[in-house]
C-alpha cells in the first residue's frame, strides 16, 4: 500500500473516531532553542574575549583570585568559552548547563571567599 493511501486512510478512521489500521507515524525533532543557543554564544564569546581584552577582566578577576590573576583570567576564559559551544549545541547541552551551574558555584565560593579573608 503506498503511502499516500495509508496517509489518507489514517485520516479518515480518525475522523470517523476509529483508530486507524496503520497508522503513519511522523517523526519529527522540536525546534532548537533559540534563546538557549544565543546565550552560549554570547557566553562563548565573553570567554573568547578574556583572551583578547584581558585586562578588562583582570579587577573583577583580581578580587577572587588575587594570586596568578593573568592566568585565572585565561583560564575562566577558556572555561566560559567550552561551556558556552556546548550550551549553544542541542547534543551537549544539557552536559554545558550542568558546567555552568558548577563554575558559577566555585566562582561564587571564590568571591565569597575571598571577601570573607579580606574584613578579618
Amino acid at each position: 500500500m503506498g503511502e499516500r493511501k495509508r496517509t489518507k486512510q489514517a485520516g479518515q478512521a480518525l475522523v470517523a473516531g476509529k483508530t486507524p489500521k496503520n497508522p503513519v507515524v511522523i517523526n519529527a525533532r522540536t525546534p532548537d532553542s533559540v534563546p538557549a543557543r544565543l546565550f552560549g554564544l554570547g557566553l562563548a564569546g565573553a570567554g573568547a574575549a578574556h583572551f583578547t581584552a584581558p585586562g578588562a577582566f583582570e579587577p573583577l578577576t583580581k578580587l577572587a583570585f588575587p594570586r596568578d590573576t593573568r592566568r585565572w583570567t585565561y583560564s575562566n576564559g577558556l572555561t566560559e568559552l567550552l561551556l558556552g559551544l556546548a550550551i549553544t549545541f542541542r547534543r551537549t547541552r544539557a552536559l554545558g548547563a550542568i558546567g555552568l551551574f558548577a563554575y558559577v558555584a566555585f566562582l561564587g565560593s571564590r568571591f565569597t571567599g575571598s571577601r570573607g579573608s579580606a574584613e578579618s
